[in-house]
Order: structure tokens, then sequence, then C-alpha cells
């Protein structure tokens, strides 16, 4: 008889999405959702993606090379299908895509100047969504990707010098290059060459907060969005496949980092607003000099004279913002959150002076409106990692009439021992007597355990005979001398040998992630550390004001690099 508890294992077994990790079924959604999106948009200035046949072929591939997996787990045809199930198929079913794109890359570049061509929203959209669905595996693609659209915005300039264009065209072009490869440098650039997990998520960030305006607003019917190499920019839309093609190594990369502790995770998310705000600076600074640009090229009006003021404004509130926060996180969060809403509120005026929220603003400048802003504020205010590390922030003690270098360290981080003594470890000699009037030694002294040390001044006062009265002075001396050797031996840490110290290293001391407990301990423990600790752009105002009333010179020179 058939054991009921196994009737339903077939069913659980056909379950579309049984045994799929959460983030491939994301990626796949994600991935299907653009190769679809990308039929309506415009592939160039004469075809939609739904006009061409090659399109719509390689799109109808790329899409069952996607579902294949899910309907196989979901029953669909026989176990001979299992072979179409694996990444790798899936991967060379998006070939064919990428081939149809680059082939009208390649047309674009070859086509002469006023022939109709460019770069539409549809390639750079679908080519992303191929690219993530393709994942691969080949531990360069992220560079050689980054390096062909690297390329093609460099040869924008060149191209423009070549065929004799206006100088403010050229100029153009090559800020076009200068933005792009900054972008490109901060970003997979960073990732790459140091595996900064940060950049890597403010890559993912930017594409999809292009791809999002490509989405929007690219397609106009009126004045789509182009891309060229014989016009005066060429890269911006293609950030979506730089970041789709890195995607997967980030995603493995930061579900790696699960366990981290919640002061990593604070610092990683407050890094990824830090170069969210240094990019912001830079794109509004390419808004600025373009309008400048065209003002000198082509006269005053007062939208290019609105970009300009409002870029150059942008650009300072994104520079202070990111040193406050780069000073400290805790003190500089509010500044932080309050300069990306004005960023915000600024780029809402250029929006308005190109009349109205579409095609008419280009994507730089929604990107420096709307995009860079909201990363921003998203890793600011969302994770409970970063909310935890501005609630705990510490209010500076006041300073204590005692010595600086005897007082506590400040709450936010371990308490400091108290100082090692400045003089020898070793205590002083009891005031010696003449020779013949020395008495012997006594039974207390006898049994005492060598140690290598002098018998204690104590025993040494107790085996004389009493003295004639002395004033009060020559009575207390006595008892500060037996107070050096009882101190020297409740304080072992003074006396243990380097060896047995901790390892704190330079590179710990001046890591902006270190945790702030170490740097506590690093200020305690390693006192020729103490500079580099209070040269740490993450070190804590408490600590800073410790270090500050210590007197050394050498701390007080890092504390004033830091203004």
């Amino acid at each position: 008889m058939t054991d009921p508890d196994t009737l339903d294992a077939p069913e659980q077994e056909r379950s579309p999405f049984g045994g799929v990790a959460v983030r491939e079924l994301v990626r796949d959604v994600v991935a299907a959702f653009a190769l679809l999106v990308a039929l309506p948009l415009p592939w160039d200035h004469a075809h939609r993606g739904s006009d061409r046949l090659e399109i719509v072929l390689a799109t109808v591939l790329a899409l069952l090379a996607i579902a294949a997996p899910y309907l196989r787990r979901g029953g669909v045809g026989p176990s001979s299908w299992d072979v179409l199930t694996s990444r790798r198929t899936v991967a060379l079913a998006c070939v064919p895509y990428a081939v149809v794109a680059v082939v009208y890359l390649v047309l674009d570049a070859l086509a002469p100047a006023d022939a109709a061509g460019g770069v539409g929203a549809g390639l750079a959209v679908g080519l992303a969504g191929a690219a993530l669905a393709a994942a691969p595996r080949w531990a360069h693609a992220p560079a050689v990707v980054a390096g062909v659209v690297a390329l093609g915005t460099l040869a924008t300039p060149v191209a423009a010098l070549v065929q004799g264009a206006p100088w403010a065209v050229s100029v153009v072009g090559l800020l076009n290059a200068l933005v792009v490869l900054g972008v490109l440098w901060f970003t997979v650039g960073t990732y790459l060459r140091s595996g900064d997990l940060a950049s890597g998520y403010v890559l993912l960030a930017l594409g999809g907060a292009v791809t999002l305006e490509l989405v929007l607003f690219a397609g106009g019917n009126a004045d789509p969005w182009f891309e060229s190499v014989h016009g005066q920019r060429l890269g911006l839309l293609l950030l979506p496949v730089v970041a789709a093609v890195t995607a997967r190594r980030i995603v493995d990369d930061a579900a790696a980092t699960a366990g981290e502790p919640d002061d990593v995770r604070a610092s990683r998310w407050v890094a990824v607003a830090l170069r969210a705000l240094a990019i912001v600076a830079l794109v509004a600074a390419f808004v600025a000099l373009v309008a400048l640009v065209l003002i000198v090229a082509d006269g005053v009006r007062v939208g290019r004279v609105l970009r300009l003021v409002v870029g150059v404004l942008m650009v300072g509130v994104a520079i202070a913002a990111r040193r406050s926060l780069a000073r400290d996180a805790r003190t500089g969060h509010a500044a932080a959150v309050g300069a990306a809403c004005v960023i915000v509120v600024l780029g809402l005026v250029i929006v308005v002076a190109r009349a109205g929220l579409g095609t008419q603003s280009n994507v730089e400048e929604l990107l420096v409106a709307f995009g860079l802003p909201a990363i921003a504020l998203a890793v600011l205010l969302v994770p409970p990692s970063v909310r935890a590390l501005v609630a705990s922030a510490p209010e500076t003690p006041d300073p204590e009439p005692t010595h600086p270098a005897s007082s506590d360290l400040p709450a936010s981080g371990p308490a400091a021992p108290e100082p090692a003594p400045t003089g020898p470890a070793t205590p002083e000699p009891a005031p010696t007597e003449p020779a013949p009037t020395e008495p012997a030694p006594t039974e207390a002294e006898t049994t005492e355990p060598a140690t290598g040390t002098s018998p204690t001044p104590v025993a040494a006062a107790a085996s004389r005979p009493a003295p004639r009265p002395v004033d009060a002075t020559q009575q207390m001396e006595p008892v500060r001398a037996a107070l050096a050797p009882d101190s020297t031996q409740v304080l072992p840490p003074v006396q243990a040998p380097p060896a047995q110290a901790p390892g704190w290293s330079v590179a710990q001391a001046m890591d902006p992630s270190t945790p702030l407990a170490d740097l506590a301990r690093i200020s305690a423990e390693a006192p020729h550390l103490r500079s580099y600790v209070a040269a740490n752009p993450s070190t804590y105002p408490a600590l800073l004001d410790w270090l500050g009333a210590l007197g050394d010179p050498a701390v007080d020179a890092a504390l004033r690099s830091r203004r």
C-alpha cells in the first residue's frame, strides 16, 4: 500500500521555484523584464527593437532560455530537456543577443557623421538584460566591458576633431569622456582593483538608476535619447551593461559577508554614501561646465545660466557633506542627509528649467537630481546598522581635573589602563646605614622568596633599632618607598615583555573601517600608534578629546591636520 505521506512528494518536486536561490530568481526576473521592455524602445535613430526581426528573434531565444529551468522544474517536457536548464545553456542562448547589439554599436562607429545611427535606450536596456541573464563567470568580463565603454567614450571627442565639428562639440565630448571615465574609476575600477564592496554597491545602484531613467523617459516619440561616437557623448547609457556584467560577482561577495558585525556593515554603508556624494560632485561639475561651454559658444539663455549656477551649488553642497560624513559618521550623518535633500531640490530647478520632466532633461541631469541623492539617502536612512551607529553617538565628556595620562578613555571605547610609571620599574633602594651599625637580617627577610632584587625598605626599616625622633617628612619617606614595589607588583601588564603586547599595526590604526572599540584599545595599549589614531577619519570625538589632552606633540600635529 502506498504511504500517504509520500503522495505529495512529486508535487513538491515539480514546483517551478523549488531549490532556487532568491538572488537567482530576482536576477532572472529583472533580466526578463529588461529584455521585454527593450523591444518597444529605440535601438537607433531609424528603428525600434520591435521593428527588426533579428532583435525579436534574439529576444525570444533569450527569454526561452531564462524560462526553461523553471518550466522543467514544473514538470514541462521530458527528462531529456534537463540539459537545456543549465546556467551554461542560458549563457549560450544570450550570446546571439549580445552579437546583435555589438553589430549595432560597430555600425554606429563606422557610419558617416550625417548617417542615421546612434545607440538608443533599447540597445542599452536589452543588452543589460542579456548580460544579467548570462551571468558570465569569466573573471575578466567586467574589465573588458568597462574597457570597451571607456574606449568608445574616448573615441567621441576624437571623432569630433577628425570630422571638423565646432569647438563646442569637441569640448563637450571631452568633458563627457572625463565624467564617464571618472564614474567607471569610482565604481567598477575600484571594485576590481581592491575588492571594495562599497564601490560594487554604487555600481549596481547606478546601473539600476540609469535603467529606470531609460525605461521611463528615453523612449519618447518626439525626442528620444541617443548616444553616438559621432555625437557629443557616449557611455552613460551603457552604464547598465557594465553593472549587469559585474552583478553576479558583486552579489556573491555580498553573500559572503552575511555574518559581519553591525559596525562593519555600518562602515560599508557610510562608504557607499561617500562614493555617491563624490559622484554627485563629479556629474554636477559636468552639468555646470557643459552649460558654461554652451553660453560661451551660443549665447546666454536662462536655462543655461540656471544649470551653471545650480551645478556649482550642487558641487559645493556635495563636497561639504562628504567631508562632514568622512570626518565623523555620527555627527556628519544629519548634514549628509540634509545635503542630499538640498541636492534633490536643486535638481528640480534644472528639471523645471528644461520645460518639465521628460526627454528634455539629459540622463546626467536626472541622475544627479534624483538617482545619486536617492542612493545616499537610502544607505544613510534604511540600514538598521547605520541607524544604530547614529543612535549610539556618545556625548563628549567634560575634561577631568586630573592629569590627562591617568584619565579613562571615553565611554564609546573600552577603558584605558592606568599609564605605566615614567621612572624605572625597580623600587628605590632604602637609605643605607653605616656598615658597623647594620643589624643582621630578620627572619622575614631570610624567608622572602628570591626575586633577584634587594630587600624591601619596609623590611630593612623593621630590622633597625628605633631611631631618634624625626620630623613628619622623614617619617613619610619609608611609606612612599614601600608603595613603589607594591604598585609594581599589582601591574603585571607594565612588566610584561613586548612579545605579550597586542599586535596592533599602523594599518589598523589608520584604517577607517577599524571598529571604534579597537581604536580605543590601540590608543590605550600602543602609545606609539596614537598619532595614527588621531589622524584616522573614523575616530570618534570623545577619543579625539582624550588624545588631545595627552600633550603628545605627534598626536597634536595629527589632530591639527584633521582641521
